[in-house]
């Protein structure tokens, strides 16, 4: 019986290396790192067109970024690709600058997200408990609507008990999002 070669190799996942570097340890890391810049030209491309231009880059770049966008597929697609990463690889600080730019955005959504989640949290805690949740929130913010709120938060707890979709629910949801945070 002729044993495979490859059964039990264990093979180490090696870091991609940073363009920005100043040595490479082999040709191999060179493309590796090549392939990341034209992934992360790919990833500007995946956003929309207003997020595009808030990351204010340079107008070269973003005419090949939005041209990108608008192909359907085929080798011009790959032309362009390579035409973006080309236009990242020659100009290094803007790399720095996008993953810069890309790493506060997503800074921005997780932050947005943890916001959204302590909003459902309030709002959970407000069907489920009712009057005590209600009086540590109004404590925080006296701004609140008391009577309005206490509505929604019987028509919520009605909704649940009905199995009826969650308007009230969604309707406290949003107030809460309304409100100064």
């Amino acid at each position: 019986m002729v044993r495979p070669r490859n059964v039990g190799r264990v093979t180490e996942e090696k870091d991609i290396p940073n363009w920005e570097q100043e040595e490479f340890e082999s040709r191999t890391d060179i493309k590796k790192a090549a392939q990341a810049v034209t992934d992360l030209g790919m990833q500007i491309a995946d956003m929309t067109e207003t997020e595009i231009h808030k990351l204010q880059l340079p107008q070269e770049f973003v005419d090949a970024v939005l041209m990108l966008k608008s192909m359907d597929k085929g080798p011009a697609l790959k032309r362009q690709r390579m035409f973006v990463g080309k236009l990242l690889r020659q100009n290094e600080p803007l790399i720095i600058e996008i993953k810069a730019k890309l790493a506060e955005v997503e800074a921005k959504k997780k932050q947005q997200n943890a916001y959204f989640h302590q909003l459902e949290k309030w709002r959970d805690r407000l069907v489920d408990e009712g009057d005590t949740a209600l009086s540590e929130l109004l404590n925080l913010y006296p701004q609140i609507d008391r009577q309005q709120m206490r509505q929604w938060i019987r028509n919520a707890k009605k909704e649940q008990s009905q199995n009826k979709p969650p308007k009230s629910a969604r309707e406290i949801f949003q107030y809460l999002k309304a409100l100064e945070w």
